[in-house]
């Protein structure tokens, strides 16, 4: 028996020296005493490497490599001890969750805590640090008594007694039934003394900073039952000797020397000589070597030679990992580097791991990412996670297209699409998924009204609801099961047939084969993993919770615990490949080049962040109080400083350091101080910048790899074509690529994207008489839509793009509300033969508040009866249609003017015939539409006409929108009816006006109390209509007999001579030629759009803007700071400038 220990800096050959001694005792005797390499978790893939490729050694089955875990096991199996189940990670955390469940309402700090995801993580990594500090309950209960009469630390007893309560129901969950890992090194203490496996061995450990009280248990019972225990720590020797200051950073690792000995004199073990290893073999740079010497020691030492340490800020993160990229590339071709031998390390991969493994595929670089992986993105968790939530929540949508786009539902993603699409537009949820019922809802124009639907509709409905129910018919049978099951067994059941009844197993088989023929064997070995631990997982939880009685609320919440702490590990798929790790985790021996990315300020060193349930300053009190929990913020702080030490020290030849100017946000960062301290140190070194990328200059170092040079190249020939000078390198990489048959079509394509116009041809004629055929139907709104832009016309109509249907209440719905209410307040009141003149307030709102209710359930398939909010709603839409109806008999009661028809609708098969308008060519133009009022007066027997127009939105109309094609439909409206005045009073008529109602309940806003009158007058001025009217005062008078200067419900005002001022009136003469410019304006609109007029061509008048509420700005892509996108400019001359255009334009010229 006896203890020695081989001590060294970082570099001096500790390993080797404990690997060498073990390789020579295998070359003398295959079958000798047991040999034991103790290494961490994550370094036994290393060591086994570096044994099994020895060369000439004949075999390894003496030695063994392997982790305090691993020894346990292998313990157990011998002495007993594993006979109980062992819990698992997960296992713990889903039995915690359960625990809070239960003890919610008796937890005194953690009440709130209990709910919040992540918390059973939280208390499971105290629990284990417990453990791993020998802590038991009784222990912990006694640290809490020492502090029960502490009055400022009320807290910090009340967190114990919620610890001790957990942790207590933890320990008796576990007791008789099952093995908890963190004990697993107490049961290894325990039972090392009647297991021949370590008797009379020779033990190594290897790889270690320090241990924790549970490890030194075990090394006290190794050094009893081994031969010899060897113990390597990276510790300068003459710290031994002459003392060490508690701020160094060897102090801890002193600690532990002292320690280790003190159990070997408590033992009466000899300690036999240590090894000292004072040279460092390492390290083929001086300046590598000055920095692992002399990093922490003061006054600075300054080195005169840089070499092998390099420098480099960069742009920004994604910058960062190009460059690292690049320098990879170099390392391999320039200096023969293999894979291997270049290893990239970071405090955090947080930031960075998305962004090395989309550059690195792209430079093509071979590497493996040493971090235990977590899975939440995989589809399978996100199938089971989506189940139980379809469940939970009654069959939403969010949860049900989340399961059903796992692609682990043998349904063809198109068809799912579409199913979507139909379940979006139709708000299907809750009984409708699960009912068995065909589906059979359809679009409705009008409010009550649904589509009859042609074949391929028809067609379409059958294929959506046989889509539904071949998707579903899984999920229901398990919506059923659940429903009738009792405890977590059942559950746990349910939900494994529905995995097995999805083929999940056979569907992750396939998608492994399928990446790793793909070469993505990383992601090939998830696959076949994960389906094992789903399974493992299920296992522990009917392990645990089996006979449970829980609701599937419940059940969801501990299974989601689980699948939050599941993580894969993985095994490099290849032995030539750069490592990316962490300087925690990462164990990489014998490397040449050791990249050491994002050190920045507060990453590296870390700042000290407070994440555990008990703070610094409460850590330092229990351990005043003889309670040993973990130490706190200056244990982190020496641990940081030894990360330093490692990053400065894992490679022989070169260290590269960098870091990023700025975040993904462009927020400025700053440097970590161990730059500045490297500078310092080596004041020749100097740090590179770089960019983004090329600058002149530094070209050759980014023509690294086929995939990014190409994507520089793109940048450097749009240099070039916007008349900068670049270097002549590019043009021999463009060269070498269009010589490379391979390569030569991607080359041609970034060529053409260089030239690419973001402009569209016009169509030829016949493309545009097949699109739209020759007798082309036509509604005033589309032909607006072509005069604000014809390529969104084009989409709209012409490919017939459309947004995704939505269940919700956009301003179409409620203006399709609001028109449906006023045609039935006009119905009505004709059927009672009412003159709206003569009708009340309150027969308006008995009578308005009958036609909503009549109205709400048959908008948008009940929309307004689907929720709570929407509920509310049915009640704003009263007062509006209340305060719209009483407006309208307002303006009865003050005029002439009477409906002489109400949503009158013009078109083949309608009250009215479409009017025709002849388009050259053979062409013809059908115009088709629905008038929402007409009234007609009558005085000394001449008949006006007026077009009414109900709005929901703010809405005006100027004489210049008409003449810009941007607001047609009234004057349209009123040339239709007066056309058919015959037909609609029996006799031709005259224009009276054209005018928009606002359909709503306007709030007055006042800075103190009005009077009703004055009250009154304010929300009139807010409901007055707006447009164009007869300048005539004798038809103002049949509109507002009480008018006296300003009208009060139109846009008028006259003075006492009767002349207008301030008004919206136009001249009998100017309406009769602003219609003849009407039909001139319709047919060139329509013959632009026959003749293929699809340009990109937005109008822009003031600040309106065609683009502004546009839907096809993804599919357009309109930029304005391109030189070929440019706004169709449009000005709003004086009123004379603009009757003399509508002249022009009616004589042949474009006033445009």
């Amino acid at each position: 028996m006896g203890l020695r220990f081989v001590i060294g800096r970082a570099g001096s050959g500790k390993s080797y020296t404990c690997l060498e001694e073990v390789r020579e005792k295998l070359r003398v005797n295959q079958e000798g005493r047991p040999i034991i390499l103790l290494v961490p978790e994550q370094a036994t893939f290393q060591y086994e490497y570096l044994l099994s490729t020895t060369p000439g050694l004949k075999g390894t089955i003496r030695a063994q490599v392997i982790s305090f875990r691993r020894l346990a096991l292998r313990v157990f199996q011998e002495t007993g001890g594993a006979a109980r189940a062992h819990v698992g990670e997960l296992g713990k955390r889903m039995l915690i969750r359960r625990i809070l469940e239960q003890r919610r309402t008796e937890f005194k700090i953690f009440n709130r805590a209990a709910k919040q995801p992540g918390f059973a993580d939280s208390l499971a990594s105290i629990l284990s640090e417990f453990k791993m500090y020998q802590i038991s309950p009784d222990v912990l209960s006694k640290g809490q008594g020492s502090i029960k009469g502490e009055d400022d630390k009320s807290d910090l007893a009340e967190k114990l007694d919620d610890l001790k309560l957990i942790y207590n129901d933890f320990e008796d969950y576990l007791r008789g039934r099952f093995t908890d890992p963190d004990d697993y090194l107490n049961l290894l203490a325990e039972k090392l003394g009647s297991c021949t496996l370590v008797q009379d061995s020779e033990i190594y450990i290897d790889g270690f900073n320090g241990f924790t009280p549970q490890e030194f248990s075990v090394i006290d019972k190794l050094l009893i039952t081994a031969r010899r225990v060897t113990v390597t720590l990276c510790l300068d020797p003459m710290l031994i000797t002459d003392g060490i200051d508690q701020a160094n950073m060897f102090h801890p690792t002193v600690e532990t020397y002292n320690r280790l000995r003190q159990i070997a004199l408590r033992q009466n073990i000899k300690e036999e000589p240590s090894i000292n290893l004072f040279q460092s073999y390492r390290f083929k740079c001086p300046g590598i070597a000055h920095l692992e010497k002399n990093f922490f020691l003061h006054p600075t030492e300054t080195c005169n030679t840089h070499s092998g340490v390099e420098l480099a800020a960069c742009a920004n993160r994604r910058a960062e990992v190009e460059a690292i990229a690049r320098k990879i590339i170099g390392l391999g071709r320039d200096c023969g580097y293999r894979w291997r031998e270049i290893i990239v390390v970071s405090r955090s991969l947080d930031n960075y791991q998305h962004l090395l493994n989309t550059v690195f595929q792209d430079y093509g670089i071979p590497f493996f990412i040493d971090q235990k992986r977590t899975v939440l993105h995989h589809p399978l968790v996100e199938l089971i996670r989506a189940a139980l939530e379809v469940v939970n929540q009654q069959w939403t949508y969010d949860p049900v297209f989340r399961y059903l786009k796992t692609d682990l539902i043998p349904v063809e993603r198109e068809r799912l699409d579409k199913l979507e699409n139909y379940v979006l537009t139709y708000g299907i949820r809750g009984s409708r998924w699960t009912d068995n019922k065909d589906w059979s809802y359809k679009q409705s124009h009008n409010l009550g009204d649904q589509e009859q639907g042609d074949e391929k509709a028809i067609v379409e409905l059958a294929e959506v609801n046989a889509t539904r129910f071949m998707s579903v018919e899984e999920l229901k049978k398990f919506h059923t099961k659940v429903g009738q099951t009792a405890n977590v067994r059942e559950l746990t059941t349910a939900l494994f047939e529905l995995l097995e009844d999805l083929h999940i197993n056979k569907s992750l088989e396939q998608w492994a084969f399928a990446a790793e023929k793909d070469g993505r064997l990383v992601e090939a070995r998830e696959h076949l993993q994960l389906w094992d631990n789903i399974i493992l997982l299920l296992d522990e939880i009917v392990e645990i919770l089996g006979e449970e009685n829980l609701t599937l609320e419940e059940y969801a919440r501990i299974l989601d615990t689980g699948l939050e702490g599941l993580k894969l590990g993985a095994i490099p798929p290849g032995l030539d490949q750069v490592v990316v790790g962490t300087l925690e985790r990462s164990r990489n021996p014998d490397v040449k080049a050791a990249l050491v990315l994002g050190v920045g300020d507060g990453i590296l060193p870390a700042r000290p962040v407070e994440d555990g349930l008990l703070s610094d300053l409460e850590r330092e009190f229990l351990r005043e109080k003889g309670l040993m929990v973990a130490p706190g913020a200056r244990r982190r702080l020496f641990d940081e400083q030894y990360l330093v030490y490692i990053a400065l020290t894992r490679a022989s030849e070169l260290l590269w350091i960098s870091y990023p100017l700025a975040d993904d946000e462009g927020k400025a960062l700053v440097a970590s101080n161990v730059v500045s301290r490297i500078k310092e140190m080596l004041p020749g070194l100097k740090e590179e910048l770089l960019p983004v990328e090329p600058v002149y200059g530094q070209d050759l170092e980014f023509v690294a790899g086929v995939d990014r040079s190409l994507t520089y190249l793109a940048i450097m020939l749009r240099e070039l074509k916007a008349g900068h000078e670049i270097h002549h390198l590019w043009l021999d990489v463009y060269n070498w690529f269009v010589q490379q048959p391979e390569l030569k079509e991607r080359c041609g394509a970034i060529i053409s994207g260089l030239f690419h116009v973001n402009q569209e041809q016009s169509l030829r004629k016949s493309t545009g008489h097949r699109l739209y055929n020759t007798r082309l139907k036509a509604s005033v709104s589309r032909l607006e839509k072509f005069s604000r832009c014809p390529f969104s016309h084009f989409l709209s109509h012409g490919l017939k793009l459309k947004e995704r249907g939505q269940f919700q209440l956009a301003a179409p719905d409620l203006g399709q509300f609001f028109h449906a209410a006023l045609k039935l307040f006009a119905d009505r009141t004709k059927e009672q033969s009412l003159d709206w003149a003569d009708i009340n307030n309150q027969q308006v709102t008995a009578l308005t508040s009958e036609i909503v209710e009549h109205l709400v359930p048959q908008l948008q398939n009940e929309i307004l009866l689907s929720t709570a909010r929407y509920r509310y709603l049915i009640r704003k839409l009263k007062k509006i249609v209340e305060r719209a109806a009483q407006t309208i008999t307002l303006h009865a009661r003050r005029g002439n003017f009477r409906p002489v028809a109400v949503e009158l609708a013009f078109g083949r098969d309608e009250q009215l015939p479409p009017i025709q308008y002849d388009l050259g060519n053979g062409c013809v133009m059908e115009m088709t539409g629905r008038i929402d009022r007409i009234d007609a007066a009558c005085e000394g027997g001449q008949q006006y006409l007026r077009v009414i127009d109900y709005k929901s939105g703010e809405a005006d109309l100027k004489l210049v929108e008409i003449i810009h094609g941007l607001k047609l439909q009234l004057l349209t409206y009123l040339d239709v009816a007066l056309r058919h005045s015959e037909q609609l009073i029996n006799q031709p008529a005259l224009p009276a006006g054209i005018l928009y109602f606002p359909v709503k309940d306007p709030l007055v806003v006042s800075s103190g109390p009005m009077e009703p009158e004055l009250a009154a007058k304010a929300l009139l001025k807010q409901l007055k209509l707006r447009g164009l009217l007869l300048a005539d005062p004798l038809v103002v008078s049949l509109m507002d007999n009480q008018i006296k200067g300003y009208s009060e419900i139109l846009p008028v005002a006259l003075n006492k001579q009767q002349e207008f001022y301030n008004s919206s009136v136009i001249t009998h003469e100017q309406f009769t030629e602003l219609r003849k410019y009407l039909v001139c304006r319709l047919e060139e609109l329509g013959r632009q759009i026959i003749d293929g007029e699809i340009s990109i061509s937005p109008y822009k008048r003031g600040k309106d803007k065609a683009c502004t509420y546009c839907v096809y700005k993804s599919v357009c892509q309109f930029d304005p700071t391109l030189e070929d996108n440019l706004f169709r400019l449009l000005f709003d001359p004086d009123e004379a400038a603009l009757w003399n255009m509508i002249n022009k334009y009616r004589g042949g010229e474009s006033g445009e």
